[in-house]
């Protein structure tokens, strides 16, 4: 990454008269992507490999490591939570400078979230590759981990505070300037998704600090499950939304400019935004429809309140279909449909996203499907459920961040993409694997295929289930092919690459002077969330609550108790 400092002099007229001159902090985004990467590096790369050990005609070991949960561990927490915070932080930091043309509120802030982050994730690494954390990623009690893992995912929390301190500092200091002006959307969403991940990890560092760390310590021998989860899903459906809205902050600011139009209706986007901010927290027990611990009346209140949440997936369906069929329109398209065909799918950064937005349709309306109290109970634990959540993160959140990837590492290293024509062949490989696989995993889960277990030697799965997770195996195959596309793209970039590019970010640097200027009213709406929370939750905990302590267990460490030949030491 270069060490350049100053915004390149072809930038895009932005709002301040002083933008050349305004701080661009490469080092820190730059520093950000590198270490998202090399998360991602460990967590993409095992996940075919489990496909490939579930796939009853294959049962192939997982390479390095000798133990099947260790894994899949290593897979879930650096993919969902290491890869994608370090990655949102670094393209939010590039997209608040780049839009408000100022620099960041305290660049020494920025290094301290910096430095807890990468802390946390070495000490989640130590616990997890020692074999001492094998607790997936939703690390549920009564199973247990080393202490330094509950410390790590500390560390990363505290340091996104750290970041959306500094995010909203910032744009005070804009506002404070700018007085009266709509600030650009891109800024917005950025907002919004800070606001909701601040109060969606406040149910997970109660759970660590007051429940997991104190037991892993020693300091108390008994745990309540039912809590440490209500309280976990507090966290763990704005996460989801964590994921999703910087790739809405794409689809909605940049695909429009990279496709060749403008966005249909930057209100209506604003909008979206605010819905799932404000509806992604008290939707989370639809994760414990099937927990005797929640009460019945609570479950049908978290199932409308997610069914709610479809809305502003709706609004920005709309939206986007009417940005892309007005590019399609202008491109010469005349039949109904026929202007998805007339997209730019021959450039690997408008590929990624459209290619992410129809596999985002799918897992959406297999979310919606869980959504059900019904339907979540028969597909509860089944192939099903990582079949929808890979179809969402893995599928358009990845691609949108791969997109995302090949404009700003150029934009960052001053080189151009190695090759565009590898990288369209990653996006197209990508699509198919991931195309693949979940199709095949959600009908193993419709047949019976647990999730999350070790199949190897299971004698209990039937006929139908065995024959989709074979052919979820050959989605496994594409996808490790289009894992090493990715890196084979961006090493070359980086070390092979000798044309010196520097390209304009397509960030769209204005706000919509028709946008209502209320709907920048932050305290409001976290009043309004706060509302909602108490409301959806405060049932939820209440009841989990148990003084007795009748409803308390005592730990248990999975430390590699069965090898993955599936026979007892």
């Amino acid at each position: 990454m270069q060490a350049s400092h100053s915004l390149p002099r072809n930038l895009p007229a932005a709002p301040s008269a002083r933008a050349e001159s305004i701080p661009f902090e490469r080092r820190i985004v730059g520093a950000h992507m590198l270490v998202a990467l090399a998360a991602l590096s460990l967590g993409i790369l095992l996940g075919p490999f489990q496909t490939f050990r579930r796939a009853p005609a294959l049962q192939w070991d997982i390479p390095v490591f000798s133990y099947y949960y260790q894994a899949l561990t290593v897979h879930g927490v650096m993919n969902a939570l290491f890869f994608t915070t370090f990655f949102i932080v670094g393209f939010s930091y590039c997209v608040v400078q780049l839009s408000l043309a100022r620099p960041l509120w305290s660049r020494r802030t920025a290094w301290w979230a910096f430095g807890l982050m990468l802390g946390g994730l070495g000490l989640v690494l130590f616990a997890v590759v020692t074999n001492q954390a094998n607790v997936l990623y939703t690390f549920y009690p009564s199973l247990l981990a080393h202490p330094a893992f509950y410390i790590g995912l500390l560390g990363l929390v505290s340091g996104t505070w750290l970041v959306a301190i500094n995010l909203f500092m910032t744009y005070r200091g804009w506002r404070h300037d700018n007085p009266g002006v709509r600030v650009p959307l891109a800024v917005f969403g950025t907002l919004a998704n800070f606001v909701m991940w601040c109060v969606g990890t406040i149910g997970v560092t109660i759970e660590i600090v007051f429940m997991l760390l104190p037991l892993s310590l020693g300091w108390i021998t008994e745990v309540n499950p039912q809590l440490a989860r209500a309280l976990f899903w507090f966290f763990g459906h704005p996460l989801v939304y964590f994921w999703l809205l910087p790739a809405y902050v794409s689809w909605y600011t940049m695909l429009p400019k990279q496709s060749g139009g403008r966005l249909f209706s930057d209100p209506l986007a604003r909008v979206s935004f605010l819905l799932l901010m404000i509806f992604s927290v008290p939707v989370g027990v639809h994760h414990l429809f099937t927990d005797p611990g929640v009460s019945m009346t609570m479950k049908v209140v978290h199932m409308v309140f997610t069914f709610v949440v479809v809305i502003p997936s709706m609004l920005t369906a709309f939206n986007l279909a009417a940005t892309l069929e007005r590019v399609g329109r202008a491109n010469g398209a005349r039949r109904p449909l026929a202007w998805m065909l007339r997209q730019r799918w021959g450039d690997p950064v408008v590929a990624a996203q459209l290619c992410g937005m129809l596999l985002f349709v799918a897992g959406g309306f297999s979310g919606i499907i869980q959504s059900s109290f019904t339907l979540n109970v028969a597909l509860h634990n089944t192939a099903w459920v990582p079949a929808h959540f890979h179809m969402t993160l893995a599928g358009a959140v990845l691609l949108t961040f791969v997109s995302i990837l090949y404009w700003l590492l150029p934009m960052l290293s001053g080189r151009a993409l190695w090759s565009r024509r590898v990288a369209l062949w990653q996006v197209y490989t990508w699509f198919a694997g991931m195309a693949v696989f979940g199709h095949n995993m959600g009908m193993a889960g419709i047949h019976g295929s647990p999730r999350r277990t070790d199949l190897g030697g299971a004698n209990y799965i039937n006929a139908e289930s065995v024959a989709f997770l074979n052919y979820a195996a050959i989605g496994g195959a594409l996808l490790l092919v289009s894992s090493v596309l990715l890196y084979l793209n961006l090493i070359g970039t980086l070390a092979w690459s000798r044309r010196a590019v520097v390209e304009p970010p397509p960030v769209d640097l204005k706000g919509d002077p028709g946008a209502p200027l209320w709907l920048e009213r932050w305290r409001l709406w976290l009043a309004v969330i706060a509302v909602l929370a108490v409301v959806a939750w405060g049932p939820v905990l209440v009841g989990a609550l148990d003084p007795s302590g009748a409803s308390s267990v005592p730990a248990y460490r999975p430390e590699s108790p069965v090898p993955l030949g599936g026979e007892t030491r």
